[in-house]
């Protein structure tokens, strides 16, 4: 009987022993202990790229010299590249803003055909056209970013089948030192002094349609500076839920669009950016817009759109950012006349950060009810024609850095309150109809006379018009800074304890958020979507 347990015993001893090598060989049969072997960059990934190094050039104004890329090294490890999926094949090419020159961009990019990531913004193409075919090839592609690199002539067929794209960047960017475009030339391109009579000088798509019929993954395309004067009226109709379902970045800024705002927009709930600004489009802004649920930014600055302005806009949550300069024929905001006409918003969006209505025709009184937008970063209702007194309103704005009320027909005093507003950097009331005394804060101090030019009833610092006494005094009163003065003496007077410290705290934030105007404009940045 022992010699029976014996024998079961060792059996099962040899076949737990047997069940382990099993599982050790499964798990180990790589030699790595189950961590997958990274392999070194493949010798026709090497050749590749050391093939596109040689296209290029390094300038003084280069910001990548290549210098890791070099043969015998592992060009996984090489400046801009990475093989993620440890095949020795590389995955992603980064060379955006490295400032290289090139006579035209190397067919040996299409020979990575594991790319997912292809950015070469910034870069200097010598305006060469981009190659017919070869972009069929990175199938795996994702993200595509060609931008600002002097290509010219026809966006390839092989772009429109790669149908793993994300996001999609061949838009131009200019250095701009007038962007209020010549009315004689019309928008397009007048106001960066580029003639529209030269389309070589841009990329060109005349079938948008054909473009993005078959990247049902794209969520951002960007064109900016792209011809497409080729597609008519029927650029719109593009873009449809059937074709770019996931879609929620559309800019076609400067594309000579033609035609109205069409309705197959409304199909895409996922649309969070419209931008398309300088272009020829016509007609009403369509309703529909403000029935896209994710909707925050939308930008028609110079076109030549006309009638009701959908009051319904205004009333969506999302919104941070509308740009309706220039959009010659609308009617606007609350309680404000244009040609005759009224038109009353009950509630005004308060998430907006930024309104731009400027350039346009608009009148009546500004709505006090500007002062409930308590995220304001920036004002500009500039060369209207609007009436009556600046709202002491405003002063609730404690966000706001820039105001422009200039070229209006406003009148009255300046409202005392503003002298508060700490933020404001850009501040501009010149050519109205005030008058009094100019708020004698220190920050008002800061502006120059710029700032209140035109205004022949105004006085005192900082224009050379000195107040008599029977001037409208809207400045601070010696009383009051006196006031301040002896409660910040018997503050301080208290000891260097708590009193001193908050006053210090209090004092140094003010400060720093004053002078470091990069923290407050990338707070309204990160909610005007700046790209």
């Amino acid at each position: 009987m022992a010699s029976i347990f014996l024998q079961v015993r060792r059996f099962l001893v040899i076949l737990a022993i047997q069940l382990s090598c099993s599982v050790a060989a499964a798990t180990y049969s790589n030699g790595t202990g189950g961590i997958p072997v990274s392999l070194p960059c493949l010798p026709d990934q090497t050749s590749a790229l050391l093939r596109l190094k040689r296209s290029f050039t390094v300038t003084n104004e280069s910001v990548c010299t290549l210098g890791s890329w070099r043969a015998g090294t592992d060009c996984c490890h090489w400046e801009g590249v990475q093989c993620r999926d440890a095949n020795g094949r590389v995955t992603s090419l980064d060379l955006g803003d490295c400032g290289l020159q090139s006579p035209a961009l190397d067919h040996a990019v299409f020979r990575l055909t594991s790319l997912r990531h292809l950015n070469l913004a910034w870069n200097d193409f010598n305006h060469s056209q981009l190659p017919a075919s070869g972009f069929e090839r990175l199938a795996e592609l994702r993200h595509l970013n060609l931008s600002t690199s002097s290509f010219d002539g026809q966006i390839p067929d092989g772009i429109g089948r790669l149908t793993n794209l994300v996001s999609l960047d061949l838009s131009s960017t200019f250095n701009v030192e007038d962007d209020h475009p010549d009315s004689s030339t019309g928008y397009g391109y007048a106001g960066y002094g580029i003639g529209v009579d030269h389309p070589a000088s841009f990329l060109v798509e005349p079938n948008i349609a054909s473009l993005v019929a078959n990247l049902t993954n794209l969520r951002e395309l960007n064109l900016d500076f792209a011809n497409l004067s080729g597609n008519g009226v029927e650029w719109c109709t593009a873009f449809a839920n059937s074709t770019t379902p996931q879609l929620k970045v559309l800019s076609l800024r400067y594309c000579q669009l033609y035609g109205p705002v069409c309705g197959s927009l409304s199909s895409i709930p996922s649309l969070t950016v419209i931008d398309l600004q300088y272009n020829f489009l016509y007609g009403p802004i369509q309703v529909f817009l403000a029935d896209l649920p994710s909707l925050s930014v939308l930008r028609l600055t110079y076109n030549d759109l006309e009638g009701q302005f959908p009051v319904s806009i205004f009333h969506k949550r999302n919104l941070t950012v509308l740009d309706i300069r220039q959009i010659d024929q609308y009617q606007f905001t609350t309680e404000i006349t244009y040609k005759g006409s009224i038109v009353t918003f009950s509630k005004i969006l308060t998430t907006l950060v930024l309104i731009d209505a400027s350039s346009n025709g608009f009148g009546g009184v500004i709505p006090q009810s500007f002062g409930e937008l308590v995220l304001l970063c920036g004002l500009n209702l500039s060369n209207n024609a609007f009436t009556g007194m600046i709202p002491s309103q405003l002063a609730a704005l404690h966000q706001l850095e820039s105001l422009d009320l200039s070229s209006n027909d406003l009148s009255g005093v300046i409202p005392v309150e503003l002298a508060w507003l700490d933020f404001l950097s850009v501040f501009n009331l010149s050519y109205n109809r005030l008058v009094g005394r100019i708020p004698g804060s220190r920050h008002f101090q800061t502006f120059s006379n710029l700032s209140f030019m035109g205004n022949n009833g105004l006085c005192g610092p900082p224009l050379s018009k000195q107040c008599g006494n029977s001037a409208s005094n809207s400045g601070l009163h010696h009383s009051d800074r006196d006031q301040v003065d002896v409660i910040l003496f018997l503050f301080t007077g208290l000891g260097f304890g708590v009193g001193f410290a908050v006053t210090v705290v209090v004092v140094w934030e003010m400060r720093i958020r004053k002078l470091s105007k990069g923290c407050i404009t990338s707070l309204c940045q990160s909610k005007v979507f700046c790209m």
